[in-house]
């Protein structure tokens, strides 16, 4: 059965929105794993616990988002597996920032595809949608990335004081 209320919105749009939404709830998995790495009694750094969930967290609420979105244009929700996340152990923080900040870039890359592609269709509204609920907080994340990730590579460099750093970063800067 068709959607009544749709209008001026493609078919890409659509299932561009679709994937989205697979792909934020993948982050959000993704996300959720390093939190519970981080909260394991052998690893034990609560702020990069408490930081990571707070980042899955974020990613499942913009599903949410774009669940909503969908229906509210009159678009069908598909959903899809969710795939498991690539990594399930890491080296400590350093390691675990590093591959966040790549991460978030894949996550920014494809917001702007699915931006690029509503352009494309003139959908004005689905760009403002992302311009405002997705792509400036996306940017801020990759600077609080990048400068979490800054921070631990200059206090980690020390062979010495490697390890007191990341203590003292997950207990002050997180």
């Amino acid at each position: 059965m068709q959607s009544q209320i749709k209008h001026n919105f493609h078919q890409d749009n659509e299932a561009n929105i679709n994937k989205l939404v697979n792909i934020k709830l993948t982050a959000s998995y993704t996300f959720l794993s390093l939190g519970m790495y981080f909260d394991s009694d052998d690893v034990a750094l609560p702020g990069f616990s408490r930081f990571f969930l707070e980042c899955s967290s974020k990613e499942r609420e913009q599903a949410g988002k774009l669940l909503e979105y969908q229906n509210m244009r009159g678009g069908k929700v598909l959903l899809q597996n969710i795939a498991k996340p690539s990594r399930e152990d890491w080296k400590g923080g350093l390691d675990a920032m590093a591959f966040s900040l790549e991460y978030q870039k894949t996550l920014n890359t494809s917001l702007l595809e699915v931006h690029s592609v509503a352009n494309t269709h003139t959908d004005p509204h689905l760009c403002d949608f992302l311009e405002q609920h997705f792509l400036s907080d996306s940017h801020d994340t990759l600077k609080k990335l990048g400068d979490h990730l800054s921070s631990l590579t200059r206090i980690s460099s020390s062979k010495t004081h490697g390890c007191m750093g990341e203590y003292l970063f997950d207990k002050h800067t997180l």
